[in-house]
């Protein structure tokens, strides 16, 4: 009988230490994917700053190019005023010198200008 007993007292410690053994691997894996858990959940807070400062950025850049534009509006609207205004001074030019042929003038036929 106690041949037999010591058989069961090894398989009865051999299953219990199988069972630490698997629970203690359990643990671990356990353990490794909390530690996973926690670096995928800091990588995922690098990348939201990273977006944040990259979504700050680019409203900087479309800022800079809105204020470009209103510029380029601006200065094309100052070219435009002294196109049109030349345009008109040519238009008056052209109505003296028609008004001028008129009265008998002649290209090249300037009278000098007397101080008296």
């Amino acid at each position: 009988m106690f041949p037999d007993c010591a058989k069961q007292f090894k398989e009865v410690k051999s299953h219990a230490s199988g069972e630490e053994t698997e629970k203690g691997h359990t643990e671990l894996l356990i353990e490794e994917l909390k530690q996973r858990e926690e670096e995928a959940m800091e990588a995922q807070q690098q990348a939201d700053v990273k977006l944040l400062e990259a979504k700050k950025l680019a409203s900087q850049y479309q800022n800079e190019a809105d204020k470009c534009s209103s510029g380029m509006d601006t200065c094309e609207e100052a070219r435009e005023k002294p196109v049109e205004s030349l345009f008109g001074q040519k238009k008056l030019t052209a109505l003296w010198e028609e008004k001028a042929r008129e009265l008998g003038w002649k290209p090249g036929n300037a009278m000098p200008h007397r101080n008296q």
